[in-house]
Parts: C-alpha cells; structure tokens; sequence
C-alpha cells in the first residue's frame, strides 16, 4: 500500500501571510528587474542608483522580511512534527497553483 495524503489544515491567517509573501517577492522581483544588471548586490553600488531606487529596493527588502516572519512565526509551525515542516512549507507556498492535471486552484 502507498504512503496515505495527508491534509493540511491552514489557518486563513497563514494562506493570507503567504499570499501577502508571494505578492511583495513579486513586487520586488519586478523592482529588482528595473535597475542595471549589475545592481543585484545593492550595497556595492548603491552610488549608481538614485535615491527613488535605493528607497523602493530598501521598502522591498523590508516587507519581504516582514511578509517571511509572518509565515514562519505562525504558531502552526510549532505544532508540527520537524519532519513534516518541508512538506507542509512547500504546499503552503503553491497553495494558488493549479492542481496537476486541473484547471483549478489548489485549496487547503
């Protein structure tokens, strides 16, 4: 017999964190699209960019950080056994793609 499905039972808290993630990690690596090639090491050449581009890149930076603390302090970690973590991380983080072989959204 094959290993059994386990279901996820998500907080509607921790899906918004996630989705809050996934938006800022998007904004930012639209942001980061933007400036020369060369800037991925923002603080080596912050002197090439303009004050309006360090300020964005520095808002993105931070909101990322705030947006991963938000999921990972959610107290569902806690009570989960350490080796179920990476699983349950990863379908957290497709939690809106689409199911395989489906058109529709996965849900928790």
């Amino acid at each position: 017999m094959g290993k059994l499905e386990r279901t996820f039972a998500y907080s509607d808290d921790l899906i918004n964190a996630q989705r809050a993630l996934a938006a800022v990690q998007a904004e930012r690596r639209t942001c980061l699209a933007t400036l020369p090639a060369w800037s991925c090491d923002i603080p080596a050449v912050a002197h090439g960019l303009d004050e309006e581009q360090l300020a964005e890149s520095a808002r993105l930076g931070e909101a990322d950080r705030q947006a991963s603390h938000a999921v990972w302090a959610e107290e569902y970690w806690a009570g989960l056994p350490v080796e179920d973590r990476v699983e349950d991380r990863s379908r957290l983080r497709h939690i809106d793609a689409p199911a395989e072989g489906s058109g529709e959204a996965a849900t928790a």
